[in-house]
């Protein structure tokens, strides 16, 4: 008899625009991702990585459980361009509805990792009102989610919690984790 792994699948959705190449954002965030694919490997976890830059998304690979795939695939990671945030968002759940689709008993998570400033829409006339429609499309179909704000400007708008309350996801500061080093995801 086989016995089937257990575990969640995990999308991580990945602002890999300019914004993120400054102030060592980048760094940070491949950190914080390093720490979590280490504990989605011993959990039995799926994960998947998405990027959203310029003005598309590249799955950058497919549900799998080896973490050390999507490490090299973080390690050389591009970062550039312009922050189209919404359609990270609208591409993260069709993902993980097809995900849900193909075993319904898999629980799926979506971790978005991003500073929250999207700033090209490309089929709404406004970039945050396109992030905003995307993230309550995601809350009102019940993804479980986390929102990992990678913001660093003491003058933010917060536009990171703004997609995250959206969303319905938990909420968490990047410099937070660093500080406490330890990240829980809600499965």
């Amino acid at each position: 008899m086989r016995v089937q792994p257990t575990g969640a699948a995990i999308l991580f959705l990945l602002d890999a625009s300019g914004s993120m190449g400054a102030n060592r954002r980048m760094v940070l965030t491949k950190g914080i991702m390093f720490s979590l694919l280490t504990d989605a490997y011993y959990q039995r976890d799926q994960v998947a990585l998405l990027a959203f830059r310029a003005a598309q998304t590249e799955l950058l690979l497919p549900f799998t459980r080896s973490p050390q795939v999507v490490k090299q695939k973080l390690r050389s990671l591009a970062v550039g361009g312009k922050t189209p945030l919404g359609l990270g968002l609208k591409e993260a759940e069709i993902i993980l509805r097809r995900q849900s689709l193909k075993n319904a008993q898999l629980k799926t998570l979506l971790v978005v990792v991003s500073d929250g400033k999207g700033n090209v829409a490309l089929e709404y006339n406004d970039p945050y009102d396109e992030a905003m429609h995307y993230a309550k499309v995601l809350g009102n179909r019940g993804i479980e989610s986390v929102f990992v704000d990678t913001e660093e400007d003491p003058c933010s708008f917060g536009y990171g919690r703004h997609v995250a309350r959206a969303m319905g996801a938990h909420y968490l500061l990047a410099e937070d984790i660093v500080k406490r080093g330890v990240i829980e995801l809600p499965l």
